[in-house]
């Protein structure tokens, strides 16, 4: 059963939570479940329908939904603000942006999410983490940059040094250790309200993959020269790919965690 089927099978049930980890890798998950620790899990591998956020929001809700979103990922309010496809939408991101971190923190989703399991909706609950940028300390962040930069800043960085790349991995553990203690703590608020509560994830995370046939067809642009700029770096291992690109080929980038909380 594909992530989509999944997650309309979840929540065509009353008082149902899923949980989503923005750029959670599979195997990240396996090795910080112990964060967790207290709540029986049963963890599985799917595969969502989208290598980036915007193509998974896009791809896997196609119907409408019984559901309020609460979202801390922009894209959620930018695509479906106009349609109907879920019972509401509350962009945590417009009410609650670091302008400091350039994110959304975990505790202000809870925040927000709590008022409507209170109410008993049915709900996704959309984190950033363990997305860049990140919470924990890092000299990653360029705290001169914008913060509507960092993140794009940090990528760059990790795709082009080693050193950066370690770091990068290190960081984006820590944000996922972060994030899943705030999903520990709403799991169990819904756990004791009759909830049933799923965790899992938009999307995949490269960590620093050689990839030239992929990264060919990703940058191919019909200026030549623009191409082999952006291309050869990529071809002859000077870079990794870094990130979740859209379009990326290949089952990398979808797969995901899907975890069955009790």
């Amino acid at each position: 059963m594909s992530q989509k089927e999944l997650i309309y099978k979840h929540l065509s049930n009353s008082r149902s939570l899923l949980i989503v980890l923005d750029a959670c890798r599979y195997d990240s998950f396996l090795e910080n479940r112990h964060v967790l620790g207290g709540l029986r899990l049963r963890v599985f591998r799917t595969y969502s329908s989208g290598s980036c956020t915007r193509d998974w929001l896009l791809n896997t809700f196609t119907e409408p939904i019984n559901a309020v979103y609460v979202a801390a990922n922009p894209w959620v309010a930018l695509l479906f603000k106009d349609s109907k496809v879920f019972k509401a939408i509350d962009d945590v991101s417009a009410r609650f942006w670091d302008e400091k971190l350039g994110t959304v923190r975990a505790e202000h989703v809870n925040m927000v999410a709590l008022k409507y399991l209170i109410k008993g909706e049915n709900l996704i609950v959309h984190y950033l983490q363990p997305h860049p940028p990140f919470i924990t300390k890092t000299w990653l962040r360029d705290n001169e940059s914008p913060a509507s930069l960092a993140g794009s800043k940090i990528y760059e960085l990790a795709a082009r040094s080693g050193k950066a790349r370690r770091e990068f991995k290190r960081a984006y553990t820590e944000n996922l250790r972060y994030v899943l203690k705030y999903a520990k703590k709403l799991a169990r608020v819904a756990l004791n309200l009759g909830y049933n509560v799923v965790i899992t994830s938009d999307h995949s995370e490269l960590l620093g993959t050689y990839a030239p046939l992929r990264t060919f067809k990703l940058f191919f642009r019909k200026n030549l020269v623009k191409f082999l700029k952006n291309w050869l770096p990529y071809a002859v291992g000077y870079y990794h790919v870094v990130g979740h690109p859209c379009g990326w080929l290949g089952k990398e980038l979808c797969e995901v965690p899907w975890v069955e909380v009790w």
